[in-house]
């Protein structure tokens, strides 16, 4: 037929040991390995013998570093905890692993439970570190479910489709942190759970800035304010512990405190109030302000609206 068209040539490519062949020893190491990451190397040809040569003892460099660091070794949180899985890595509580973030915004764009913008955690033993709550910012929130040891530390999380932290049956430390403008709770800590949360900053969530149901919190030096329901709410047998001089609780929109169905609210301090905010206590729940000899005072509402 006229037109026909001829087939298309084929062409033989260069396999990757032919490749490898060509490219000399010092350049592997010296300029082609410097700008490789961990997945990178992974994924690299077994059979290439110089690469083999030069990184043959790459994975227990790495297992010994307990490190990944995001964006230098793998682009994403997703990519950090698929790697852990490649490398069978098996964090401790006495060497657990670290997932360093660098400066900048990191978007969670999958994993397992992408529902409501988190990502659901898989591994015990581990923590996510940034470089300071205002040049680290993760879009995005985490689900711990059954896991412990699980840190938190130097970084802003900020999920507008959902929460920031939901926590259930899990050892949680939160450290020098922001969770701000969630479509929902900031922090949410559920039955079964016990979280530590120093010198964070629980703001402008649409929801509660901490909710807290039968589960134990401890809020050392933390600030809560601009929520859009209460900043602090503790429900269902719950009991949460308020230390430091720095806690500031305020200008939240419904409750600054709330203690509900037997919960527990205990303020470690010489005596507390917040600013501009009512409290509520109801169905048994209660606020107390801890005194030095062990004992207690009862909260009344009236003394925690104004100073």
């Amino acid at each position: 037929m006229a037109n026909q068209q001829p087939p298309t040539k084929k062409i033989k490519m260069f396999s990757s040991d032919s490749l490898v062949s060509a490219i000399p020893f010092e350049v592997w190491r010296d300029v082609i390995g410097r700008t490789l990451g961990y997945s990178d190397r992974l994924n690299l040809n077994v059979t290439c013998k110089e690469f083999d040569i030069t990184f043959g003892d790459y994975k227990q460099k790495f297992l010994k570093k307990h490190a990944i660091h995001i964006p230098q070794d793998v682009r994403t949180i997703e990519k950090a905890m698929e790697l852990v899985e490649k490398l069978q890595m098996d964090p401790t509580e006495k060497d657990p692993l670290r997932i360093v973030l660098d400066k900048g915004v990191h978007e969670i764009k999958g994993g397992p439970r992408r529902d409501r913008g988190r990502f659901e955690l898989d591994c015990s033993h581990i923590t996510f570190i940034g470089k300071g709550f205002a040049q680290t910012t993760i879009l995005g929130g985490f689900f711990v479910e059954n896991y412990q040891n699980v840190t938190f530390a130097e970084l802003t999380i900020s999920n507008p489709t959902g929460y920031g932290l939901w926590l259930r049956g899990s050892t949680v430390h939160v450290l020098k942190c922001v969770l701000e403008e969630c479509g929902y709770t900031g922090m949410f800590v559920w039955v079964g759970t016990t979280v530590t949360a120093t010198q964070c900053t629980f703001m402008e969530n649409m929801g509660d800035g901490v909710h807290c149901w039968g589960a134990k919190l401890r809020l050392n030096d933390c600030t809560i304010h601009h929520n859009g329901v209460a900043g602090l709410n503790a429900e269902k047998d719950a009991v949460v512990d308020l230390h430091g001089t720095k806690t500031n609780i305020h200008s939240n929109y419904m409750f600054g405190i709330a203690a509900t169905k037997n919960a527990k609210v205990n303020i470690h301090l010489p005596y507390y109030r917040t600013v501009g905010d009512t409290q509520k206590q109801d169905n048994g729940g209660s606020i107390a302000n801890m005194n030095a000899d062990g004992t207690f005072t009862h909260v009344v509402d009236e003394e925690l609206i104004h100073y």
